[in-house]
C-alpha cells in the first residue's frame, strides 16, 4: 500500500542515504552534503545528467534529514561541501569555522504561518501598513496556541511577525513540535496557528489552510547557505571552485528555465528522498524560492545591506533565544559571518576566460 505523504516524509527524515559511486579512479573524492530540499538537487542532478564525467573529482552524495545531524557530521569531518539552512550554517560557522561561499536560495516565503479558514486572524490584514501581508491584529494573535519547530528559521519568521505587531513570543502560547508532528496535530484540530516550511507549506495550501504570515511578509530574508569545511577549503581550493561550478550550473539552469527542472526535482524528492510530492507542489519550489546567479551571489555577499544584514537578523534572534552567547555573536559579526566570496569570484573569473 502506498504510504501517506507524512509517512513518507517521516521515513525520509529518519534516513541517511548515499548515491552509489562509480568505480574507483585516480580522482580525489569530494563528499557532498545535502537535504531533501531544492538546494540539495544540484549535485544529484549533475550526476544524473553526466556532468561529473569531466569533473576533476569523484562525488560522494550524502543525504541528511535536517541541519542538526548535518552539522554533527560536519564536526566529525564526514563531509566537505554542501548546503544547509540559515541556522545550521550559522552554528557550523561559529563552532567549526565553516565557510559560507554562496546562497543556495532564499526561503523567506516558505517559512510561513498557517491558520484554518475560520480563524479570526483572517478578519484583519495589514494592520501595520508597513507589513501589508500579515494577517491579524495584536489582539487577534494574543494568547493563540502556535505549533512551532522552535529555534529554527520558521520560529524566526514567527518572532519577526509578532515584532511587527509589537508583540513578543511570550504573548502567544508556543508549543514545540517537529514539522511532521505539528502537521498531524493541526490536522487533528490542535493549535490555532501552525508554523511550516516547504514542502509541507504546499500541502497546507492543498488542505485549504490560509497563510497569515511568513518571513517575507515580515520582511526578513531567510537564506540557504552553500558552505565548505574550513580545512577542505584551505587544502583544496581548486576542488571547491570545480564543485561550485557544477552547483551553480544547476542553480542558474533552474533560475533561467525552471520548467526543465520540475521533473528532475520531483524524481529527487520522491524516488531518492522518499517523499510523496505532486508535480504542482514541486513547481511551487521554483515559484517561491528565489535563486541567485554567480554575479548576483558575489554582489549579495559583498553588499553590507544584503547577506551580512540578513545573517545578522538571524544571529540576533538566536542570541535572544539564548542559543548563542554574546561572545559567540560578537565573534560571528567580527568574522563578517564567515562569508567568503573568494571561491565564487574565482569561478566568475574562470568562466570569463572560457567565454572570451
Amino acid at each position: 500500500m502506498k504510504k501517506s505523504t507524512l509517512g513518507m516524509l517521516a521515513l525520509c527524515l529518519s534516513l541517511f542515504c548515499a548515491i552509489p559511486q562509480a568505480p574507483a579512479t585516480d580522482k580525489p573524492e569530494v563528499r557532498t552534503s545535502a537535504q531533501p530540499c531544492l538546494h540539495g538537487l544540484p549535485l544529484w542532478y549533475a550526476d544524473k545528467a553526466g556532468w561529473l564525467q569531466d569533473a576533476p573529482f569523484v562525488n560522494k552524495f550524502m543525504l541528511f534529514s535536517s541541519g542538526a545531524p548535518q552539522t554533527e557530521a560536519l564536526a566529525a569531518d564526514q563531509w566537505d561541501i554542501g548546503s544547509m539552512g540559515t541556522v545550521p550554517t550559522m552554528m557550523a560557522s561559529i563552532r567549526y569555522g565553516y565557510r559560507l561561499i554562496g546562497i543556495s536560495n532564499e526561503e523567506g516565503f516558505t517559512n510561513d504561518l498557517w491558520v484554518r479558514p475560520d480563524s479570526p486572524l483572517l478578519q484583519h490584514k495589514g494592520v501595520n501598513p508597513e507589513y501589508p501581508d500579515i494577517y491579524g491584529s495584536a489582539e487577534d494573535w494574543k494568547g493563540k496556541k502556535v505549533l512551532v519547530t522552535t529555534i529554527s528559521t520558521g520560529h524566526y519568521a514567527l518572532t519577526s511577525t509578532l515584532k511587527r505587531l509589537d508583540l513578543r513570543d511570550s504573548d502567544v502560547n508556543i508549543v514545540h513540535m517537529e514539522q511532521g508532528q505539528a502537521m498531524t496535530a493541526f490536522t487533528a484540530g490542535e493549535g490555532d496557528i501552525l508554523q511550516l516550511w516547504a514542502p509541507l507549506s504546499y500541502m497546507a495550501e492543498v488542505r485549504g489552510w490560509k497563510r497569515v504570515s511568513s518571513g517575507r511578509a515580515a520582511k526578513v530574508a531567510v537564506i540557504g547557505g552553500i558552505g565548505v569545511r574550513k580545512d577542505f577549503a584551505e587544502q583544496h581550493p581548486d576542488l571547491v571552485v570545480a564543485w561550485l561550478d557544477l552547483y551553480m550550473r544547476a542553480i542558474e539552469g533552474m533560475k533561467a528555465k525552471p520548467d526543465q527542472y520540475v521533473d528532475p526535482l520531483l524524481s529527487y524528492f520522491n524516488e531518492y528522498c522518499g517523499l510523496d510530492m505532486k508535480k504542482d507542489m514541486v513547481q511551487k519550489e521554483f515559484q517561491y524560492r528565489p535563486l541567485f546567479t554567480v554575479s548576483e551571489q558575489i554582489e549579495a555577499m559583498e553588499n553590507p545591506e544584503k547577506l551580512p544584514k540578513w545573517l545578522q537578523g538571524v544571529a540576533e534572534f538566536m542570541l535572544s533565544q539564548g542559543r548563542i552567547r554574546q561572545k559567540e555573536y560578537d565573534r560571528y559579526l567580527r568574522e563578517n559571518f564567515f562569508i567568503d566570496p573568494s571561491f565564487m569570484k574565482k569561478l566568475a573569473v574562470e568562466r570569463a576566460k572560457t567565454q572570451s
